[in-house]
């Protein structure tokens, strides 16, 4: 009853850019679970002069009566067990939801290296040991060989699923939301995606709590 009445009552803010990144799957999570939150979109003036004040100094943050969650795949399974009263965005059976884990990790894993690349002095990388021509080596290995391989792993598991969800749910859960935000903002922009991968998008984007979501956001 507790959880229940939090679920309804919570006071919810997110804390991020305004631009898709990290912060659209976090955004879509909660439109799905019909969660009324404040959308505070930083500037990067403001991200600066609060990040000291971020327990790990950095965002997406979520607010939840005061409380702040942190890091993209623990706010989504924290929307999925405390908010969503369907139940369904992060499922209540260990297993699968380890499934939904290990996707959400697996698309870590896939960002890493592109990441390193782009934000080289996070990952330990000063510019004399990172030159350009390094750089661009990495940024090469990482879009012909690495991404490839882990488009594969993604599409032989949305093919392998009976219902068409990444973890063989009855409905989308928090992987599927995650994977699909990822494709869609970022890797598309590398390259097409493969046309399998490229519909699932699609069908992601299409639930009506998502669809209802994009079409205000780009009306606001």
């Amino acid at each position: 009853l507790s959880s229940m009445r939090r679920r309804r009552t919570a006071s919810v803010t997110l804390k991020y850019f305004d631009i898709p990144g990290l912060g659209e799957p976090i955004r879509l999570a909660l439109s799905i679970a019909a969660v009324p939150f404040e959308d505070k979109r930083l500037t990067r003036e403001e991200f600066v002069a609060t990040k000291g004040g971020l327990r790990f100094g950095q965002v997406p943050c979520l607010v939840v009566d005061g409380e702040e969650v942190f890091q993209s795949a623990s706010i989504l399974r924290y929307i999925g067990q405390a908010l969503d009263p369907s139940g369904t965005l992060y499922p209540a059976d260990p297993m699968v939801a380890s499934l939904v884990d290990g996707i959400m990790d697996q698309c870590s894993d896939m960002m890493i290296g592109r990441k390193v690349y782009k934000y080289k002095q996070r990952f330990g990388f000063p510019e004399s040991v990172f030159t350009e021509e390094v750089t661009r080596t990495v940024e090469t290995c990482w879009k012909e060989e690495v991404l490839p391989c882990h488009l594969g792993f993604f599409a032989r598991c949305i093919a392998a699923s009976p219902t068409g969800w990444i973890a063989g749910t009855p409905t989308a859960t928090v992987a599927d939301i995650l994977l699909a935000a990822i494709l869609k903002n970022d890797v598309s922009k590398v390259g097409p995606l493969p046309n399998a991968l490229a519909a699932w998008v699609d069908a992601v984007y299409s639930l009506p709590a998502v669809k209802a979501w994009k079409e205000a956001d780009a009306a606001a």
